[in-house]
């Protein structure tokens, strides 16, 4: 899945594949990680189960409390 990145003339960007738009108006920055994340996501990544923030998985029962 090709994915395009165009510059729009409000200087932000455009992400989308063939398979429709995925980001309108974005930053530079946020385009180029959405364009790694989704190559990524086409050639097999898959998200770990637990956040980041916590190796033992307490963020999320934090999160719940609240």
């Amino acid at each position: 899945m090709p994915v395009t990145k165009r510059r729009l003339k409000s200087g932000l960007y455009k992400v989308s594949t063939p398979h429709g738009v995925k980001a309108k108006a974005t930053t530079k920055a946020k385009a180029e990680a959405q364009t790694r994340l989704l190559n990524a996501v086409e050639h097999g990544w898959k998200p770990s189960k637990k956040h980041h923030s916590c190796a033992d998985g307490s963020f999320l029962e934090k999160r719940r409390q609240i």
